[in-house]
């Protein structure tokens, strides 16, 4: 079966130790890889997988150029690289439409790092930008071991979020909200987002899991691993062992994020 893991991180060789150390101690995060490419591709070789998704981040005002350049200079087979961009620069649009000429997919950002709330008026035209250039974009959601609550980010912020874009192709890792099962079935539950499985492996239990699947449709749903934050065989053997039909396993591991990223299904 084909898989493409849709949430993965690496990091320029010589920054990369110094990103694990930084998350050093965190309960339940245990890196899998050196956190460089060559340390994702090795991972990949071992699981079968074929296609993964590159989550770059812009994390200050000022290097969003250098952090789409380095992306796009990774954005080949085996890797599909997202650019990103920081909310607090003068035009995020204007990057967003930098990041599609490059020929990047999609963007990346997270609330918790750049500090910033998906109601903000001032992002809608990076938004839009997004909808026009086709773009999808995935966020953090939810709970984040390296901060404390409150979070910035939750179902129904995501979900109002949706309803004022409902034209965005909008990737919702872990799970729609980590740690907060219960609004991500209140909440988002059949909304017409995609939900990742990164890092939800021994944190939401596997019949729940699938119930919660069922519901919102497998066509919503993309495999994610975390990599390096958390192994990739093991987010595999997670999925695999849910009570799902081949077509829904193909869908989650393959066929959803092929959509997503223009190639064939």
């Amino acid at each position: 079966m084909k898989i493409i893991d849709f949430h993965t991180h690496f990091y320029p060789e010589k920054i990369a130790a110094r990103a694990l150390q930084s998350v050093a101690g965190l309960p339940g995060v245990t890196p899998a890889t050196d956190g460089t490419a060559e340390g994702l591709a090795a991972s990949m070789r071992c699981c079968g997988i074929e296609g993964a998704v590159g989550l770059s981040l812009v994390n200050t005002p000022v290097n969003s150029r250098g952090v789409n350049h380095w992306a796009a200079g990774w954005n080949r087979v085996p890797f599909f690289m997202t650019g990103s961009f920081h909310p607090e620069e003068p035009d995020p649009a204007a990057t967003v439409v930098q990041a599609a000429a490059l020929g990047l997919k999609g963007i990346k950002v997270h609330p918790e790092y750049q500090r910033f709330r998906f109601a903000d008026k001032r992002l809608y035209p990076a938004w839009e930008a997004c909808i026009e250039k086709e773009l999808f974009v995935v966020t953090h959601a939810g709970a984040d071991f390296s901060f404390q609550p409150p979070y910035r980010t939750g179902p129904s912020e995501l979900a109002a979020f949706h309803r004022r874009f409902p034209q965005l192709k909008l990737v919702l890792a872990h799970f729609g909200s980590m740690d907060m099962w219960d609004a991500v079935e209140q909440e988002l539950i059949g909304l017409p987002v995609y939900l990742d499985t990164a890092f939800v492996a021994g944190r939401l239990a596997p019949d729940r899991l699938t119930a919660m699947i069922r519901r919102h449709g497998a066509e919503w749903v993309l495999f994610g691993s975390d990599s390096p934050w958390a192994d990739q065989r093991a987010a595999i053997d997670y999925l695999d062992s849910l009570d799902l039909t081949q077509s829904e396993r193909e869908a989650i591991f393959y066929r959803n994020a092929a959509r997503l990223l223009q190639l064939p299904v």
